[in-house]
């Protein structure tokens, strides 16, 4: 049986399966257009500093994913201390890592046109995930999470994750290629990524949960994000209790 490390997934997950359901398939040979340098988020969007790589992913070994898949469990408390960067970066990975040399992700995009781009809000900073080369833009700015908090509409668990996850979309990738169908399929590709990431928690032994009722303009503007770019879903993740 293929195996997980305790901070590892594998990136073949439940949430590949829908890629069958993408208009054309779900070719991923193309290549994401996120910032290489994450000096900036965009036109309107707050600025980001430093670029920190994070500790390489691991990709093998660890927790059966049939048995990652049979215990997790939406949880919405969590215990004391803050993630490792390590540990932030493995979840970062799951969700949008880079994973074969022409550029494929861990989930599954419609024409490898890569809407998604996510992001990290801890207690004092928040982090833009740069897939390529396994980084993040770092801001230092305190208090986004009880923005966060408000425009998931007063949801606590927002508020009390040590870390918040947004997953955050630029339809507009896809829109010259899919048109009318851009939201949709951005809407698909977040499940994927969420699903990837919520397995990659469950084998990490960290509580986490996703949420979806959110102010999608107030969340896009807590984490200061560019025009064009919006917010899809939320995931707090942090120590089990």
């Amino acid at each position: 049986m293929r195996r997980l490390r305790p901070g590892a997934i594998s990136v073949v997950v439940v949430a590949s399966a829908l890629a069958g359901v993408l208009a054309g398939g779900c070719g991923e040979a193309g290549r994401g257009t996120s910032p290489a340098g994450g000096s900036t988020s965009g036109a309107g969007g707050q600025a980001f500093g430093r670029v920190v790589t994070l500790p390489s992913p691991t990709t093998a070994g660890g927790m059966p994913l049939d048995q990652a898949i049979a215990e997790r469990r939406s949880q919405r408390t969590f215990g004391a201390g803050d993630l490792p960067l390590a540990t932030i970066g493995q979840l970062l990975w799951a969700g949008q890592g880079v994973t074969a040399a022409d550029g494929k992700r861990a989930a599954p995009s419609a024409g490898g046109l890569y809407p998604l781009e996510l992001y990290v809000v801890t207690a004092t900073q928040v982090m833009h995930y740069l897939p390529a080369g396994h980084r993040v833009a770092v801001r230092d700015q305190a208090g986004v999470g009880r923005l966060l908090q408000a425009a998931a509409h007063g949801q606590q668990v927002v508020g009390d994750a040590p870390d918040v996850i947004v997953i955050a979309a630029v339809p507009g990738r896809l829109r010259q290629r899919y048109g009318g169908q851009a939201d949709r399929f951005v809407d698909l590709e977040a499940g994927h990524v969420a699903e990837n990431v919520l397995l990659q928690a469950t084998a990490s032994q960290l509580a986490a949960v996703p949420v979806g009722s959110i102010d999608q303009a107030g969340a896009a503007a807590a984490v200061g994000l560019p025009a064009g770019e919006t917010v899809v879903y939320l995931v707090p993740v942090g120590p089990r209790p």
